[in-house]
């Protein structure tokens, strides 16, 4: 279901909060309060970091765009959690990509701003290449999370097609009485 839900087509719909976050995480290559807390960090409490800021940023897009289908009781039940299920992964597959492209975009930026010489002077201690990925990895973490409640998706509608698909065009055949007859003329995939 993740597949059909093409998540990398629903990547594309969160241009919107790729520059919100973009602008929120651009701070840590000009604040030097960020780059002494990320060399201070150690590597596993950053992974966890950006973990959270994911999952944050993927709750946040599913509760705020209405993705989450309630519990149903019934023959239907099971249903509704692998379409949860998948709606979550595929989000987390996104994100994860929004991060990915924020974390390179920052750290080549820093790359080019920062130099050696000035960081390891804030820092006080020598920098290399660890510590310019550790700035990138705090600063899109600072981005995704500030950036995605800033921001959602371009139009939920989208959104909702991408993640719900097949089962909107099922509810709206059992809502019309359509069930099991088949496509309808009108259910073109465009």
């Amino acid at each position: 279901m993740v597949v059909t839900n093409t998540p990398w087509r629903t990547a594309r719909k969160l241009s919107g909060a790729l520059a919100a976050a973009s602008a929120v995480g651009a701070f840590g290559i000009f604040y030097n309060s960020i780059w002494q807390m990320s060399a201070d960090l150690p590597t596993v409490r950053l992974l966890a970091i950006g973990l959270l800021a994911i999952s944050a940023m993927t709750g946040w897009l599913i509760l705020s765009n209405g993705l989450w289908d309630g519990p149903i009781h019934g023959p239907t039940s099971g249903p509704t959690f692998i379409y949860n299920l998948s709606t979550v992964v595929t989000l987390f597959l996104c994100v994860l990509a929004l991060y990915t492209v924020l974390v390179g975009m920052i750290l080549l930026g820093s790359l080019v701003v920062i130099t050696p010489r000035f960081m390891s002077a804030i820092i006080q201690e020598p920098a290399d290449f660890s510590h310019y990925m550790s700035i990138a990895w705090l600063s899109a973490a600072m981005g995704v999370v500030a950036g995605g409640l800033g921001a959602t998706f371009d139009s939920s509608t989208d959104l909702r097609q991408l993640t719900h698909g097949n089962r909107e065009r099922t509810r709206e055949r059992d809502d019309e009485g359509h069930a099991g007859d088949g496509p309808r003329p009108d259910d073109q995939d465009g």
